[in-house]
């Protein structure tokens, strides 16, 4: 995105968590400057993201048409410029991202280049100055995901804790290295403890975990957990298979829906109870331990007889922060990773073999066939497995009838079981691989970003200093923060929402991290050189696979262009070559070292310890707090009620808790009580503006409109990105007259949320108060733009169409209205 000749630029509106619907919005772009004289020559190179109307003073400039808009376009606009004041005017239009512009003018005085310098102004909101684009959107002041929990202020929480740890792990390690004589002299005897012992510990400790957490947690929680009920409930109902426009998460492929629908049907229970949730969950469970397993004897296929390799790989993948969080949710995530691992476990059984097995390359049909059902991403693993199998049937010089019964079987295998599936897909919609985020399906969404950059890629470290949606400054930091603990707060679009984790330890976990991920990064670079001096087929396999997924992983950042689309566990099917290559680099740096064996392994004690505990829900404030907004938007108010009176009394203090208590008792009509308790927040907390726009609303309420605006813009003043102090503040001053004010304020706060229907609703009435039916229109338009068939927006919209072509000024209020009109078919039409 950039160039030396000038950068692209974006209007600077605040990071929204939610998905915007796709609408052709506009940008204006402004630059004012001045010539001594017109210029005998002007050339201008330009193109914008995605249509562009461009003016220079006040006449329009003509360009080619150009089906792709990243061309650049260029002209002689010598002829519409002039001595003295010359302004360009960019008006920007973009339908699933951002409008952004690159602007090159040179004159033979003056060279005009887009930069942070220009003005801009986006769907009617005020004027502010330009970002380039490839500044980072990041959560601001106020922001609904900009409070997030610190490192180092989460370090000072935690620190005893890891030092109790380390302690313990360094007193241990004497008598442990007594026990583990004694131990391996058992495994020598008995070679079954060799796995069952190893694995005994992070299983009991996985299932503790489930039934601890099964009763801190009863409700339907993950990223789009609703849309994977709904796919499991038309299965269960219908017996039948959806299509990828029935449903946001349709379009996944079905064997992980059939199964849990079959495992709901056989204990007689459907999605709408809630004992569905816990066993759905448990299934997830289930996965998670059946995958630690499988990198367990994948790890001791590729280093036999290394038991300490074995159980360092093991320890990372069962204490590994995405497994964990994952484990609550219902998910396919986990089930497709699980099959994937399971392939190439087989693969490194089979390639390990001195004579190629028909038996085992069938199983492998299936498995990557049952992976590749669960989940498309599973198809990443065929060229790297076909590769490994091909160039060791190659060097066995097997004839072809062995090619045919080994590899040529897999490959018909698999796309028996599973080719049906995505052979129904293409005769529907064309394609055999559709998603969500594809217009085909139906679905028509995206979110910010919205566009990426090349220092998307580069920029690293938020996820170090305030994890909680990192990936907002880059790629790397989304990468990072979903590995290594949940940074997208399961999916949750604010931060009052999101699951009550120990979010101190995990968000410290985030600095001790670095210790596994340096393991990681040195074994990946030693097992890349291994496997081109001394290559192995299983090596091949394992790094084909990790590095395939990586850049399947990156292009779907770019097709997908959201901060939610960089997760980790989108790459879960790593699984094995991740602790291979971690226990590589234990092996690499600490050769038999002892010094550095008990230091390291001290580290991944606390590591893994801190990794459990930051999962372990604990019934304090935080976890009252959830349980009272999730209760209040099931209507159990009642129950509500309780959990915020307890989230209260657990921490009187808490911020989230008050907030959630004076909800709860608004919602229950008693609004004396609500307000004392919106007012004592304030008290308590007199620099949070979410507890300022809760008195402000509680205020407005009770008809004391004066106090509330005070109360609001305070809110403002505080947290410029307070989502709805805005909107409150305009719907007040509308509400007491103030028309002037309220047409400002809502300029205002359009300029902070342009995606918002219900400013642009309030702008529109503002507008219509002045008389200003232009505006109205447009603004009215804007509304609908962002939610069709609002029946209050239409009737509005149709009396500023009535006021607009009434009175002796219509012509030319048409004539602004045509020029200024929003990408709305209804208002271009009524307009023509």
């Amino acid at each position: 995105m950039r160039d030396r000749r000038a950068e692209w630029i974006r209007f600077p509106t605040a990071v929204d968590a939610r998905a915007h619907n796709v609408a052709s919005l506009d940008a204006t772009f402004r630059q004012v400057f001045t010539l001594d004289h017109a210029p005998r020559k002007a050339d201008l190179a330009v193109h914008a993201a995605k249509r562009l109307d461009l003016q220079i003073n006040g006449r329009r400039v003509e360009l080619r048409a150009n089906g792709n808009w990243k061309d650049i376009q260029r002209t002689q606009v010598a002829n519409l410029m002039r001595a003295g004041e010359n302004i360009i005017e960019a008006r920007v239009f973009n339908d699933n991202a951002p409008p952004a512009l690159w602007f090159a003018l040179t004159t033979d005085t003056l060279n005009v280049r887009s930069n942070a310098n220009w003005e801009a102004s986006f769907a009617g909101s005020s004027w502010r100055k330009a970002v380039p684009a490839s500044s980072p959107m990041l959560p601001g002041a106020g922001s609904a995901i900009g409070d997030g929990e610190q490192c180092s202020y989460a370090l000072a929480g935690v620190w005893p804790l890891w030092l109790i740890c380390v302690g313990a792990a360094v007193v241990a390690a004497i008598p442990a290295k007594f026990a583990w004589r004694h131990v391996q002299f058992s495994f020598d005897r008995f070679p079954v403890l060799q796995t069952t012992v190893p694995l005994l510990l992070p299983t009991v400790l996985w299932l503790i975990l489930f039934w601890h957490n099964a009763g801190a947690l009863p409700f339907r929680v993950g990223f789009d957990s609703e849309a994977h009920l709904n796919y499991i409930k038309y299965v269960q109902e219908r017996g039948a298979l959806p299509l990828p426009n029935e449903g946001f998460e349709m379009f996944q492929p079905p064997l992980y829906y059939v199964l849990s629908a079959a495992a709901l049907s056989a204990v007689h229970l459907t999605t709408a109870d809630n004992s569905a949730i816990l066993l759905l969950r448990a299934l997830t469970t289930l996965f998670g331990i059946a995958h630690f397993t499988l990198v367990f004897f994948a790890l001791r296929a590729v280093f036999p007889g290394r038991i300490a390799i074995q159980l360092v790989g093991l320890a990372l993948a069962a204490f590994l922060p995405m497994q964990l969080y994952l484990s609550h949710f219902v998910t396919n995530e986990t089930l497709a990773a699980v099959l994937v691992s399971a392939a190439v476990y087989v693969a490194i059984i089979a390639l390990n073999r001195a004579e190629p097995s028909t038996a085992l390359y069938s199983l492998l049909g299936l498995l990557v066939a049952a992976a590749i059902l669960t989940k498309t991403t599973g198809v990443v693993l065929v060229p790297s497995l076909v590769f490994a199998c091909a160039l060791r049937l190659h060097t066995q010089r097997a004839p072809f009838i062995a090619w045919l019964r080994t590899l040529g079987l897999m490959l018909v295998i698999s796309v028996a079981v599973c080719g049906w599936h995505y052979l129904r897909i293409w005769r529907h919609f064309g394609t055999p691989f559709l998603g969500n985020w594809d217009i085909r399906s139906g679905f028509a969404w995206w979110q910010d970003p919205g566009y990426r950059t090349f220092a998307d890629y580069l920029r690293f470290g938020r996820s170090l200093s305030a994890p909680l949606f990192s990936g907002l400054n880059g790629v790397p930091d989304g990468i990072y923060s979903t590995i290594w603990g949940d940074g997208l707060c399961a999916g949750a679009s604010e931060l009052i929402a999101r699951l009550p984790w120990n979010y101190n330890a995990m968000v410290a976990g985030y600095i001790l991290a670095l210790v596994p991920t340096f393991l990681i990064l040195t074994g990946a670079i030693v097992t890349v050189y291994r496997a081109v001096i001394r290559p192995t087929f299983k090596l091949w396999l394992i790094i084909g696979l990790f590095a395939l997924v990586v850049m399947a992983l990156i292009f779907m950042t770019l097709k997908v262009p959201s901060y939610a689309q960089v997760k980790a566990f989108y790459a879960l099917s790593t699984l094995i070559p991740l602790c291979l290559f971690g226990a590589t680099g234990w092996a690499v740096i600490t050769r038999g070292r002892k010094f550095l064996q008990l230091t390291l392994g001290a580290m991944l004690f606390v590591w893994a310890i801190n990794s459990f505990v930051s999962v372990w829900i604990v019934r304090d404030a935080s976890q009252h707090a959830y349980a009272a907004l999730r209760f209040s938007v099931q209507d159990k108010i009642d129950i509500a009620a309780r959990e915020a009176a307890q989230a209260v009394a657990a921490d009187p203090t808490s911020a989230p808790a008050r907030e959630l208590q004076t909800l709860v008792l608004a919602q229950l009509g008693r609004g004396s009580e609500a307000l004392a308790q919106a007012e004592q927040a304030v008290q308590l907390h007199p620099n949070e503006s979410a507890a300022h726009l809760r008195l402000a609303a509680l205020l407005h309420q009770q008809q004391q409109t004066a106090r509330a605006i005070e109360e609001a813009r305070h809110a403002i003043e505080l947290g410029p990105e307070t989502k709805s102090a805005h909107n409150l503040v305009v719907l007040c001053l509308l509400e007491s007259a103030r028309n002037d004010e309220a047409f400002a304020a809502a300029r205002d706060g359009l300029a902070v949320f342009p995606f918002d229907s219900e400013l642009h609703y309030l702008l529109g009435m503002a507008a219509a108060a002045k008389d200003d039916a232009v505006t109205a229109v447009d603004q009215f338009s804007y509304a609908l733009l962002f939610r069709k068939n609002w029946d209050a927006a239409v009737t509005k919209l149709r009396q500023a169409l009535q006021l607009l072509i009434s009175g002796p000024d219509a012509p030319q209020r048409l004539r602004q209205a045509a020029l200024s009109a929003p990408d709305l078919p209804e208002t271009l039409d009524h307009l023509a």
